[in-house]
């Protein structure tokens, strides 16, 4: 009786450790939206992250696949400050796969940093498994299902076949003629406009775009670093492209002189939102997740390629009345 007692004593005693264990300052778990999908579907993936007061999650990067299944996007973080004044964090991810049979994904391990800085890391629960079946059903009939053909060959007389591709030969040799032609008038438009020191802010900030989108400064947790150089790059292009004072001006103060410009709307739009983030990385301390830099990035060096046509065309102009 006296050893039951005794036992029981000791289980009572572990019960608090354990659940202190259980309930850590920062907890992660992973679901999905479906245990079962068809090959080439796609599958919703949300980690969901608990962190203590003072507790910063690390930035997970931008991961091209999770186990057997290929990330096809990385959709919005979704963060909620809860009543006890800790945070939820959501990382949701869409997956898919080609190949049949059973699938994991894994176990996921986040990054986190405590109130004194020190990194430490928390586990998902163990892998999910999804089952992934083919798109034809058990007992499916598919014997209507025919494979592909190549064409027929059709017989022609060496003749008629000569005859035939005269015409296109002719046609690619004045086509030949017109692209060499073509190449060294730009070139010596190209020149003349050196000569007369006409600038090219796209071309130039179009480069610097590209170059630093290479680095993927980001994922690297060097986000001030990128919109540092994105902002000074953008904002060498608009005191080029369009004379305005872009230098020491916040975003709101340089919307209202674009638009004085009459620079487009979507154009104006896209330079203040980057800029805007820029400002609040810098001066907010605000995290900004790869995901949202890299989306950015592209749209920004999309509209900047617009530039640089516009600004050839015009230069090309230029060029021509000199």
């Amino acid at each position: 009786m006296r050893r039951a007692v005794v036992l029981a004593a000791l289980l009572l005693a572990l019960v608090p450790s354990v659940a202190a264990a259980d309930g850590g300052p920062v907890t992660a778990r992973s679901e999905v939206d479906r245990t079962t999908m068809t090959i080439g579907d796609q599958v919703l993936l949300t980690v969901t992250v608990d962190l203590a007061k003072g507790y910063d999650l690390l930035s997970p990067g931008v991961p091209r696949a999770i186990g057997d299944f290929e990330v096809v996007d990385v959709l919005t973080v979704l963060q909620t400050r809860l009543t006890d004044g800790s945070t939820r964090v959501q990382l949701r991810y869409v997956l898919t796969t080609f190949d049949l049979g059973q699938k994991q994904v894994p176990q996921i391990v986040v990054g986190y940093r405590d109130a004194n800085g020190q990194a430490g890391q928390a586990p998902t629960q163990g892998p999910l498994v999804i089952a992934v079946k083919s798109v034809i059903a058990p007992g499916e009939d598919v014997s209507d299902i025919k494979p592909l053909k190549p064409p027929l060959p059709m017989p022609v007389a060496q003749g008629d076949l000569l005859a035939r591709a005269a015409p296109f030969a002719a046609v690619a040799l004045l086509l030949v003629l017109i692209a060499a032609l073509a190449l060294r008038v730009a070139r010596r438009r190209r020149i003349a406009l050196d000569e007369v020191g006409v600038t090219r802010a796209a071309r130039e900030a179009l480069d610097e775009l590209e170059r630093v989108a290479e680095l993927r400064l980001p994922e690297q947790g060097r986000t001030l670093e990128h919109y540092d150089l994105v902002s000074a790059a953008l904002r060498r292009f608009l005191g080029r492209r369009y004379g305005v004072v872009a230098d020491a001006r916040t975003a709101r103060e340089l919307r209202r002189d674009l638009e004085r410009a009459s620079v487009p709307r979507a154009q104006v739009e896209l330079l203040c939102e980057v800029l805007g983030d820029a400002e609040s990385v810098r001066y907010e301390e605000r995290s900004i997740f790869p995901a949202r830099a890299q989306k950015t990035m592209r749209e920004l060096i999309e509209s900047m390629r617009k530039s640089v046509v516009a600004e050839e065309y015009e230069l090309v102009r230029g060029g021509a009345t000199a």
